[in-house]
């Protein structure tokens, strides 16, 4: 049960940071098209998944993790802290229903 719910929390939280990336006028390409979303791991006996820019990343997409921390010369924007503060309510009532589902099952 609890791979379900964090699998249907992280679709949720992938969909809405596509919403809120940046995009870019001077490439086809986009950070939406490229959000980094981990497999399930776990840490300290706490199951979780990661869906943020990653500070390593050295892909064409690597200036997410600019653009959500900024630089000396870039003001952040905070995508996709953003995208989990404002859906904060969304995001918990799904994982919510989800639980109660695997509960009814």
């Amino acid at each position: 049960m609890k791979k379900k719910v964090l699998a249907k929390a992280r679709e949720l939280v992938k969909s809405i940071m596509d919403r809120k990336a940046p995009i870019s006028e001077e490439t086809k390409k986009h950070m939406a098209d490229n959000i980094k979303v981990s497999e399930i791991e776990k840490k300290d006996s706490i199951d979780f998944v990661k869906i943020v820019p990653i500070k390593g990343d050295n892909s064409e997409f690597f200036y997410s993790k600019f653009t959500e921390w900024g630089t000396s010369k870039i003001p952040a924007q905070h995508w996709a802290k953003n995208s989990l503060v404002e859906n904060k309510r969304k995001i918990n009532q799904t994982i919510l229903e989800e639980l109660k589902r695997g509960l009814e099952e």
